[in-house]
C-alpha cells in the first residue's frame, strides 16, 4: 500500500504543471550555464594556452558569491521568489543576447569581456540559487517536499552528461558564436517555462512585501541577524550548516584535483580516458536519484545521510590502502579500481545530497529557509577554494594515498556532526510535539 501511494506521489508531480515547469527551469538554466562553462574553458585555453589564466577566470566567482549571497537570501524569504527567479531569468536572457551580438557583430570576446561575462552570469546565478532552493516548498504540498526533492534530481546525471557533448560539439563545429546563440535559446525557453510557474497559496514571504521604498542591503543585514539568532530556537540548524562546507572541504577536492592529476599525470592517461572519467561520473550521477527512491524511505534522510557518510569513509580508506600497495600492477586495472570506486562515491554522494535536501526543506521553518540556505552556499564557495588549495599541494607533492585517508579522516568529523545534529533534530520534534 506504501508503494501505491509513493507512485502516486510521484504521478500526481509529473501532472502538476507549475512543479513541471519549474523542474524543466532550473534544469535548463543549470544546462545552459554548464555548456557556456564548458565551452568558455576550451576558449580561453585556445585563446591563451594557459591553464593559469582559466583558473583566475575561475576564480572571480568567488567575489560576486561572496557580495550577493547574503541578497540571495533576502530576496528568497522577504520576497517572492517566484518573481526573483523570472527576474534573474529574463536577466540571463539579455546578458547572453547582448555578449553574443558583441561576439558576432562587433568584435570577438577577448579576456577582459570573458571576466565580465562570467561575473555577470555569477551575479545572477548566485541570485538564483536561494530562491531555486526555497520556491519548490511553495509550489507543493510540504508532504510532497521529499519526493519531489528526488524526483528533480534526476536532472543533475542529465545535465552532467548533455553539457560537454552540446557543447563540445557545438564549439568543435560552429565555434564559439553557436554556443552563445545555445545558450541563449535554453535560457529563453527557461524564462517562459518560469513564467507558467504558480505558487500553491499565499507564503511567508509574499505577507512580507511592501509597496514602500527599501533598502536591500540594510534590510539583507538586518534580515540575516535575525536569522542567525533564530538559531537559538532551532540548534539543529547549525549542523545542517555545516553539511555542505565539510563535504566541500574534503570530498569535492578529490573530484576536481586529485584523481583528475592521478589519471593525467601520475598514471599520464591522454585525453580521452579523462573524458571517459567524466561521462562514468555523469551517467553514476543520473543512476543515483532511481537509488535515492528506494533507499530513503519513509522520508528518513537521516539513515541515508549516517549510513552513506560511514560507506564512503571505509570506500576511500580501502582505495588509499589499494593505491599504497597495489601501485605496481598493471596501471589499467588501477584505473579500472579508482574510476570504480569514485563512481559509486558519486552515487553515494548524490544521495546523501538529496536526503540532505530534505533535511533542508523539510525540517527547516519556511519564513528562514531562504537565508539559510544561502549562508549554506556561502559556506560552502568559501570552503570549496580552500580544500582546493590544500588537495592541490598534496596532490604536488604526495602520492593520492595521502588525500585519500585525510577525506576519510575528514568524513569521521563530518559523521559525528551528522550525528549530533539528528539528534538535536529528534529532540526538537519531540519537544515541539
Amino acid at each position: 500500500m506504501k508503494i501505491l501511494n509513493k507512485e502516486k506521489i510521484y504521478l500526481n508531480l509529473l501532472k502538476n504543471k507549475s512543479f513541471m515547469s519549474f523542474w524543466g527551469s532550473t534544469t535548463l538554466l543549470r544546462l545552459a550555464s554548464n555548456i557556456l562553462q564548458f565551452a568558455l574553458a576550451i576558449y580561453v585555453l585556445d585563446l591563451t594556452g594557459s591553464a593559469l589564466v582559466f583558473s583566475t577566470v575561475l576564480s572571480v566567482i568567488i567575489f560576486p558569491r561572496l557580495i550577493f549571497t547574503p541578497i540571495s537570501g533576502y530576496l528568497a524569504d522577504r520576497r517572492n521568489c517566484i518573481h526573483v527567479l523570472r527576474w534573474c531569468a529574463l536577466s540571463l536572457v539579455v546578458l547572453m543576447a547582448s555578449f553574443f551580438i558583441i561576439h558576432t557583430v562587433i568584435k570577438p570576446l577577448s579576456i577582459p569581456l570573458i571576466y565580465i561575462l562570467v561575473i555577470f552570469l555569477e551575479i545572477c546565478e548566485t541570485l538564483i540559487s536561494a530562491s531555486d532552493a526555497k520556491a519548490i516548498v511553495l509550489i507543493i504540498e510540504k508532504d510532497k517536499i521529499a519526493s519531489a526533492s528526488k524526483l528533480s534530481s534526476l536532472d543533475d546525471g542529465i545535465v552532467e552528461i548533455a553539457s560537454p557533448v552540446i557543447g563540445g560539439f557545438a564549439y568543435g563545429v560552429f565555434g564559439l558564436s553557436t554556443v552563445l546563440f545555445v545558450t541563449l535559446f535554453i535560457e529563453a525557453v527557461a524564462f517562459l517555462l518560469m513564467m507558467i510557474v504558480r505558487t500553491n497559496g499565499v507564503s511567508h514571504c509574499d505577507k512580507l512585501i511592501e509597496k514602500s521604498k527599501i533598502n536591500i542591503v540594510r534590510d539583507s543585514i538586518t534580515s540575516y541577524k535575525s536569522a542567525i539568532i533564530s538559531m537559538k530556537e532551532y540548534p539543529f540548524v547549525v549542523g545542517i550548516v555545516l553539511f555542505a562546507p565539510l563535504f566541500n572541504f574534503f570530498i569535492a577536492p578529490l573530484f576536481s584535483i586529485v584523481v583528475p592529476h592521478f589519471i593525467r599525470i601520475t598514471l599520464n592517461s591522454n585525453i580521452e580516458v579523462y573524458t571517459a572519467y567524466n561521462f562514468i561520473l555523469g551517467v553514476a550521477g543520473l543512476i543515483a536519484p532511481f537509488i535515492a527512491m528506494m533507499v530513503i524511505k519513509n522520508d528518513d534522510e537521516k539513515i541515508a545521510n549516517m549510513n552513506g557518510t560511514l560507506f564512503l569513509t571505509g570506500m576511500l580508506i580501502f582505495l588509499s590502502f589499494a593505491l599504497n600497495y597495489l601501485f605496481n600492477i598493471q596501471s589499467e586495472a588501477l584505473l579500472y579500481i579508482v574510476v570504480g570506486i569514485m563512481a559509486i562515491a558519486v552515487i553515494i554522494i548524490t544521495v546523501m545530497n538529496i536526503a540532505t535536501t530534505i533535511t533542508i526543506k523539510s525540517k527547516i521553518p519556511e519564513d528562514i529557509l531562504g537565508r539559510i540556505v544561502s549562508i549554506i552556499q556561502l559556506c560552502a564557495v568559501v570552503a570549496m577554494p580552500l580544500g582546493q588549495l590544500l588537495y592541490g599541494y598534496f596532490a604536488d607533492n604526495f602520492s593520492a594515498t595521502i588525500s585519500f585517508i585525510f577525506s576519510a579522516f575528514g568524513l569521521c568529523i563530518t559523521y559525528l556532526v551528522m550525528r549530533k545534529t539528528y539528534k538535536r533534530l529528534d529532540e526538537d520534534k519531540n519537544v515541539r510535539a
